[in-house]
């Protein structure tokens, strides 16, 4: 019971630091300034390994091929549009040209043309039914024997003989 008279049990004076350190504590953390961002820069790059940084430029690198490579991309096909679209105008006035060219063609050989032509310079004219004539030909069937052209002066003498003879024979 002799404790609780005594208020040394309970004395944080001991812990505190006395008056004269507080107060130069106090005017020197006023005085100090930081540069937050130095700070900053010390715990980005101090926490990055030599692997990581290695990644992060490959990827990095990446990046930037593939935004130039979409760029190119683009590029050439505004290129191709364009040789598309003058293509097709050039296209569109040699169908013109064409059709123009197609059309003089049949007004100087049409049909009406070559029939005025017919009749001024050559003298022709238009079929009609006294011009017509009609050839018929059937005299009957006829039996040719094959390779009957193919003999000799010899056997065409001796078959005219026989002729000859067989005739007067008969009759």
């Amino acid at each position: 019971m002799a404790y609780i008279d005594d208020n040394s049990a309970l004395d944080l004076s001991l812990f505190e630091e006395p008056e004269e350190l507080r107060a130069v504590d106090a005017v020197s953390q006023e005085n100090i300034v930081y540069d937050l961002n130095k700070e900053r820069r010390q715990r980005r790059f101090a926490n990055v390994s030599a692997f990581e940084a290695l990644a992060y430029g490959a990827a990095a690198v990446m990046v930037i091929v593939s935004v130039a490579a979409i760029i190119h991309g683009q590029a050439e096909l505004t290129e191709l549009n364009h040789r598309i679209t003058s293509a097709q105008s050039t296209l569109g006035e040699l169908s013109s040209t064409y059709t123009q060219v197609q059309m003089a063609v049949e007004n100087k050989l049409g049909p009406s043309v070559i029939e005025e032509y017919a009749k001024t310079e050559l003298g022709m004219t238009k079929t009609d039914s006294s011009q017509k004539e009609f050839i018929s030909f059937s005299e009957g069937d006829k039996a040719v024997v094959a390779g009957e052209d193919d003999i000799g002066v010899f056997e065409r003498i001796r078959r005219a003989f026989i002729e000859v003879w067989s005739s007067d024979i008969d009759g």
